[in-house]
């Protein structure tokens, strides 16, 4: 029965979030009322206070939810025993962050999000959390992992982190959500190109 009951809510917490995504996107954080979000969810307003107390609280949901499940996926360490591997999962990963964070609907909940974080502290961290805090975590945790197999060098993995993340984010920030014209990701080719002088910069010195 628990069971049961934690799956209607969990598929009415995605119910109530997935209607107010489409309205946010569509009218923006401060033209959507939490009763119209009640209207397209189809739930009273009870409801709705129950999973989100607030609006700002509903936008985090909704920034986590479509954020976090787009790119971040934990690094299988025990498969990064070679510098060949952990160049492979490096350019798969720098793909499928630039990829997915530079389609349409990521550029508009971005841009949505980031057009409340400077008003709203909460938004500001949940923002942070969600994408640059856990990529560097992440990529962290790879450097972290490489240097004690010796496979690269980095003293400091939390600096060389920001070294492989930031030509990332040069691609999503500037040609996607500050953009004017829709731009595509960069090839497969260009990233593993950003990806191999960052390892040049890191290599264990013979």
């Amino acid at each position: 029965m628990s069971v049961a009951v934690s799956g209607r809510s969990s598929a009415k917490r995605a119910q109530i979030a997935s209607a107010a995504r489409k309205l946010f996107l569509a009218h923006g954080f401060a033209g959507t009322s939490m009763d119209a979000v009640t209207a397209e969810a189809g739930v009273s307003k009870q409801t709705l206070y129950r999973y989100f107390p607030t609006k700002v609280a509903l936008l985090g949901d909704i920034l986590y939810g479509g954020l976090n499940t787009l790119v971040l996926q934990p690094p299988d360490l025990t498969r990064l025993n070679t510098l060949a591997e952990l160049r492979g999962s490096m350019v798969d990963f720098a793909v499928t962050v630039t990829h997915s964070l530079m389609k349409p609907e990521a550029v508009a909940l971005v841009r949505l999000v980031l057009g409340e974080a400077f008003r709203v502290a909460e938004l500001r961290k949940a923002f942070r959390d969600a994408l640059p805090g856990q990529m560097l975590a992440r990529t962290e945790a790879v450097i972290r992992d490489a240097a004690d197999k010796g496979l690269i060098a980095a003293p400091d993995p939390a600096l060389t982190a920001r070294m492989f993340v930031g030509p990332l984010m040069t691609y999503v920030a500037l040609d996607g959500f500050l953009n004017s014209e829709p731009s595509a990701p960069p090839s497969r080719a260009q990233l593993e190109a950003v990806i191999d002088a960052f390892l040049a910069g890191v290599r264990v010195e013979s």
